[in-house]
């Protein structure tokens, strides 16, 4: 019998449980007199013998107290300690009035200024991650080092079942998830970040931000979303002088996945989904490379809207040194393309440990770099902070609108964070410019480089996030009460008075900034008054605004469906028709000019993307060539061929081009000789 499965053992264990949260709850009744006693004693001077023992709640008759009685002890003892504090005649007024939060109750406090209070932190009197048990769901994430950093500051690692403080995954939350979450759960992606995060609604978003905003907005190269701007790209390339090289790039893709370079828009499939941007053919350059940077921006909330920047993160430099586009090194990917995910399949990608060397750096190596050729770093980032905050601006109004939609009873903290990955490059004249945004940008740590940058920046994430600041079993109680909305933020926040939980949440982020620093709001004046002509109702009404753009795109899908349907309802026909069979279907096919078959493959193969293979250098060659010397010597000395040919020819199987390839093997084999004495002699 197993006595873990039987009504005795849990009945034991149930009355265990019990006695423990009975020992516990006495405990912590005990700990808070005695520091409200400790309290009174720091802040009014009074001394251990004047401490009456009938207000200090415990002792053996401590277990029939009753909550109500206690309650009233703590106030009857705070009125005689402010009775027995008062100034005797003839002495100065050296009365202070103060407050106390106890137990959800805020006391009035009259007092005698005596020994002066302990100086204590902003941060001591605030709530901690494992003061709070707060867990955290990382199943959906590929990365280890996420749940090893939110182990070391007191996370607990639950499944995606459990009730959760922290969700974070790697790609993007459904709206079944959104509408189940609870008011202290906090997911690491906004809904509707896309808008920025994919690069036909980045392009779009910023292209109509430059209509509103021509001169503020040039911080991004010239883009086309095709098919709809194929004619205004087209027509673009025809009216300049010189030939412009453009960079194609597929709607939503990755990792340099379907990247390449052209000057002759016309080899374009024009019904093609992808993007079209004017290549920066004259960007910065280190030690004769290409380069871009990954910034890496915190979102904490939307409403209002507040960023911040990490101070550190990668400089991700190409692995074949820059030189203009031509024709002939237009198809050099290990040039023009500064992805790690393209570089490290090149021979001359470097791991150096060096902040001055390697393929991939910190951009505290860049600054240095720069301060070297004395270049204004500050200037430089105040131009980067502004490329984000712009960015972000551009899809604010859909960010709002989808936020408020999902959350609308998220009361205590915010519902969501983000980490963004911004890719900016760089001109010789230090101008950024925006490529792409990423969503869920790379935590893997495969190099020392990743390690220093990373693992802080998930650290300070999750410091910075308030997730602490709302209470998992007060909310849930709540809910069991039937009052989901509580104006109190949570039992563990103590100050003067309750604030409101944004005023907390400001308060949490700023004792709590660790390596990040603020961009939005900006700390100065007259950059906020810039800003704000960004939130403009012209600027939310003109997201919905029918324009021409539009127009055209909907044209295009509207064709594109059309031709989905008939394509659909051709094939039914097909198949549905009686005696149809493969043989005709394949005539069919065959029907169509060659012509027209020649030129569809020469287009899908001109769609497709260019690689080159890497840069083999002398030394590898002649290794390669002096291994397979080795080899083949290996071989001959061994006589395993002669040793395999003689056992195929003793079991018959031998075929013909076997006889053919080898006759002089098959002829000494015929005659009855050993052919490897025959080697044996010819070597000899």
């Amino acid at each position: 019998m197993n006595l873990k499965n039987s009504k005795f053992f849990k009945r034991i264990q149930t009355l265990r449980r019990i006695s423990k949260e009975k020992i516990r709850k006495e405990k912590e009744r005990n700990r808070l007199d005695f520091d409200l006693a400790n309290c009174f004693q720091e802040r009014n001077g009074i001394e251990d013998s004047k401490m009456e023992e009938p207000f200090l709640i415990g002792g053996s008759g401590s277990e029939d107290n009753s909550i109500e009685q206690i309650k009233l002890r703590q106030q009857q003892f705070l009125v005689q300690q402010c009775e027995q504090c008062q100034p005797v005649e003839g002495e100065d007024d050296t009365t202070v009035n103060g407050l106390i939060h106890f137990n959800n109750t805020c006391f009035q406090v009259k007092g005698i200024t005596g020994v002066p209070p302990k100086k204590r932190s902003s941060n001591e009197s605030l709530p901690t991650i494992s003061s709070t048990r707060c867990s955290m769901c990382v199943c959906h994430s590929r990365y280890t080092i996420i749940g090893k950093v939110a182990k070391t500051l007191g996370f607990r690692m639950v499944k995606d079942n459990k009730l959760w403080n922290i969700l974070w995954t790697d790609s993007l939350a459904g709206v079944e998830l959104y509408k189940n979450m609870k008011r202290f759960q906090q997911v690491n992606h906004f809904p509707g970040m896309m808008e920025i995060c994919r690069k036909d609604l980045l392009s779009r978003n910023l292209n109509r931000m430059l209509k509103l905003y021509p001169k503020e907005y040039k911080i991004f190269p010239k883009t086309w979303v095709f098919p709809a701007d194929y004619g205004d790209a087209l027509n673009y390339s025809t009216s300049r002088a010189k030939p412009v090289t453009f960079i194609i790039k597929p709607d939503a893709g990755a990792q340099g996945r379907g990247i390449w370079l052209t000057n002759d828009l016309k080899t374009i499939n024009p019904s093609e989904r992808m993007i079209c941007q004017t290549y920066i053919s004259k960007p910065l350059l280190i030690d004769g490379y290409k380069f871009d940077l990954r910034v890496y921006a915190l979102i904490t909330s939307v409403d209002p809207l507040r960023v911040f920047v990490y101070n550190e993160g990668l400089a991700r430099f190409a692995t074949s040194k820059y030189v203009e586009p031509t024709p002939d090194n237009r198809c050099d990917l290990f040039m023009h393309l500064t992805n790690y995910s393209v570089n490290r399949r090149n021979s001359h990608y470097e791991m150096c440990d060096n902040d001055d060397c390697g393929s991939k750096r910190k951009l505290s190596a860049i600054n240095t770099w720069l301060r070297r050729r004395n270049h204004n770093v500050d200037e430089f980032w105040s131009k980067i902070d502004d490329i984000l905050i712009k960015t972000i601006l551009s899809a604010w109004p859909m960010l709002k609108h989808n936020y408020h939609a999902c959350f609308a009873a998220h009361d205590r903290i915010q519902a969501c964070f983000e980490i963004l990955g911004f890719d900016i490059l760089v001109d010789s004249k230090l101008r950024p410019y925006i490529l792409e945004v990423n969503h869920s940008p790379s935590f893997h740590t495969n190099e020392l480089v990743d390690r220093q940058v990373k693992k802080p920046l998930i650290k300070d994430t999750l410091n910075l996030v308030a997730t602490a600041l709302a209470d998992k079993r007060q909310i849930l109680r709540n809910n069991q009460n039937g009052s989901p909305k509580n104006k109190t933020l949570s039992s563990n926040s103590t100050g003067d008075c309750p604030l409101s939980a944004l005023a907390q949440q400001i308060a949490w982020e700023e004792s709590h900034l660790g390596d990040f620093r603020r961009i939005m709001p900006p700390t100065e004046p007259n950059k906020l008054n810039y800003y704000c002509q960004f939130y403009g109702v012209q600027n939310q009404a003109s997201i919905y605004a029918e324009t021409a753009a539009s127009k055209k795109r909907e044209e295009v899908a509207k064709k594109m469906r059309m031709e989905l349907e008939a394509k659909r309802r051709k094939q039914n026909e097909m198949h549905s028709r009686p005696g149809t069979k493969f043989e005709d279907r394949s005539r069919k096919r065959a029907r169509v000019p060659r012509d027209v078959i020649e030129k569809n493959r020469l287009t899908q193969l001109r769609n497709q993307a260019h690689w080159t293979p890497g840069f083999i250098s002398m030394a590898e060659e002649r290794l390669r060539a002096s291994t397979m010397q080795m080899r083949s010597d290996l071989l001959r000395e061994m006589k395993i061929m002669e040793s395999i040919y003689t056992n195929l020819y003793n079991a018959g199987n031998l075929t013909s081009t076997d006889i053919l390839k080898f006759p002089d093997l098959y002829r000494s084999l015929e005659e009855g000789t050993s052919i490897t004495s025959m080697a044996e002699s010819s070597t000899t």
